[in-house]
């Protein structure tokens, strides 16, 4: 047990340990347009500067199967003496414009058409089942962001899981029991450390102290013994938590949220 908390303590102040168990984002933030140009222009460099595709590894020269393969590329602007070129002097070296991405195209099949090999990747969605149903007690939402663990107590409403202290056991531990005692044993976490990251004074003069943990693999679901004290629970950003915590509360416990 931390020294703080030892001394709240030593006064006969009751003290609580609060859990704030997060959810990291599963996907990369959106990248911003400057990041966006930034990759872009890298990614096209890369290409750029890639070496020209081997034909003469998979077409044998001279053969039908080289003229069918040749036959359908997009054949590049070739240097002509006393032409003004714009964009550049055409830079072709085997068949390729060497300032540009090239583009590979492969002869139409007796059974369809032809396939560009440079053809672009199709990215999922990260738009989720849970997120268009508004599911907020699944963790498979607003992949972006990271999710905190808010608890319906039916005597206060909603909070983070918060726990009584026992004697002689220390602030982490007591947050780590009290969530499987609440959540179930279907959870793989992760304590950030033993001392808490935040304590807010109550009104009443009681203290809760804040022990920061990961969720790393399983589900919370609330425990038969827990249906009697808590409604339902909640995955949800720090701007949902502030929709549902009490605004002095929030104020006090928002340093402790990232996005």
């Amino acid at each position: 047990m931390s020294a703080t908390a030892k001394t709240v303590l030593s006064k006969n102040v009751p003290i609580r340990a609060n859990l704030i168990l997060s959810r990291i984002p599963l996907v990369v933030p959106e990248q911003t347009k400057m990041e966006k140009q930034y990759h872009e222009y890298q990614n096209q460099l890369e290409r750029r500067l890639m070496w020209t595709f081997p034909a003469y590894h998979y077409f044998k020269k001279g053969t039908l199967s080289e003229h069918k393969f040749l036959s359908v590329q997009n054949k590049p602007i070739s240097k002509v003496p006393g032409v003004w070129y714009p964009k550049g002097i055409p830079d072709i070296q085997h068949g390729r414009e060497r300032s540009k991405v090239q583009e590979v195209i492969l002869p139409k099949s007796e059974t369809g058409e032809g396939t560009n090999l440079t053809r672009p990747v199709e990215k999922n969605s990260i738009v989720t089942p849970a997120d268009e149903s508004g599911n907020t007690a699944s963790l498979e939402r607003r992949l972006r962001n990271t999710l905190y663990l808010l608890v319906n107590y039916k005597k206060t409403g909603w909070n983070f899981p918060k726990f009584e202290i026992k004697d002689g056991a220390s602030l982490d531990i007591i947050a780590e029991d009290g969530l499987r005692n609440i959540g179930g044993e279907n959870m793989n976490t992760w304590t950030i450390s033993k001392k808490p990251a935040g304590v807010v004074k109550n009104k009443d003069g009681s203290c809760d102290f804040f022990i920061k943990s990961h969720i790393l693999a399983g589900k919370f679901d609330i425990a038969k013994e827990a249906k009697n004290e808590i409604k339902e629970y909640a995955w949800l950003t720090k701007e949902e938590i502030q929709e549902k915590l009490n605004k002095d509360y929030f104020n006090e416990t928002e340093y402790l949220l990232s996005k």
